[in-house]
């Protein structure tokens, strides 16, 4: 079928009457080739648009280089003394992120376990019995977990042929592709509402209708995505970032990728997550948690260089 609408659309309405011409046979053996090179052709519309997937089955999507304004200005609700002062950055060259969360398949096939409270042996499993699991992003896993998923994804024999190393993104990597080229608290404008991410619904944001409440993490990707391609970066799970936190470091911060304090304990945390309002889901929104801290609420992406992931078409 799918050959047939492509062979729909590249002859013209005036070539139709010469197609009826072809004799059967021939037209037949046209069809058995282009089956053939049909996929070809798809996969290669797919890397065209910044698009890889790797030997687990995680899809990963091209972010570009430029600026954006990171933080939350005193005028917008919700905002805190950690996201101020708002402060130019500029991310200086092109990466690979998550285009979802990494699921609990995902991370079950490079791990080995699955410590999800939404699961289907966890002790949230009646709040999914009814869901496809293997689709959930993973969570309950520490930023100490994050960091040895990544490890054992880059080490996969696949992966490393591929030349591709896998880390978590930078706080500043996070909240550019979040925003999406956007300026307001959401990638969906001034609003955040249930049917645009998994929060607790009966608290959205600015002129959006109470919606509802789930109270558990729900499939990667059951929302719209924004402009860059990236489902669920507000709600669902509070993402793990690689940067140390740090109250003030705005005031401080580098204006070209910057990479977070040298010192700290505790990480960054961003997005939001199903349990929270959603004022806690907006772009700017941090928190910090201690580097082995684990919550059915926290989950993470993956990111992944451009130049070591291009090796992959080598």
């Amino acid at each position: 079928m799918r050959i047939l609408k492509f062979i729909a659309m590249q002859v013209s309405a005036s070539n139709w009457k010469e197609l009826c011409r072809v004799p059967a046979a021939s037209f037949l053996q046209a069809i058995l080739v282009m089956s053939v090179f049909l996929p070809c052709t798809l996969a290669e519309d797919k890397q065209d648009h910044g698009v890889i997937e790797n030997s687990v089955g995680m899809r990963m999507v091209m972010i570009p280089p430029g600026k954006f304004d990171m933080g939350a200005p005193v005028t917008e609700v919700g905002s805190r003394i950690d996201e101020q002062p708002v402060h130019t950055v500029e991310i200086t060259t092109p990466f690979y992120l998550g285009v979802y969360e990494v699921t609990q398949a995902a991370y079950e096939k490079v791990v080995g376990v699955n410590p999800s409270y939404f699961s289907r042996t966890g002790a949230g499993q009646l709040k999914v019995e009814k869901l496809d699991a293997a689709r959930l992003p993973v969570e309950q896993v520490s930023w100490d977990d994050c960091m040895a998923f990544c490890e054992k994804l880059s080490a996969l024999p696949e992966e490393k042929a591929a030349g591709r190393v896998y880390r978590l993104p930078t706080e500043a990597e996070w909240q550019y592709s979040c925003r999406a080229g956007s300026t307001g608290p959401f990638s969906t404008g001034a609003s955040l509402g249930g049917n645009d991410a998994n929060f607790n619904g009966n608290f959205p944001y600015g002129d959006a209708p109470r919606g509802v409440f789930l109270g558990r993490t729900s499939t990667v990707g059951s929302y719209k995505p924004n402009t860059f391609g990236l489902y669920d970066m507000h709600g669902n799970v509070a993402e793990l970032t690689a940067d140390r936190y740090g109250r003030h470091y705005y005031k401080d911060s580098p204006s070209a990728d910057p990479k977070g304090p040298e010192a700290g304990n505790d990480r960054v945390v961003l997005g939001g997550s199903w349990g929270t309002d959603a004022a806690r889901c907006r772009s700017a929104f941090r928190r910090s948690n201690a580097t082995s801290g684990k919550a059915y609420y926290f989950g993470f992406r993956v990111a992944c260089d451009v130049a070591v992931a291009a090796a992959a078409g080598n």
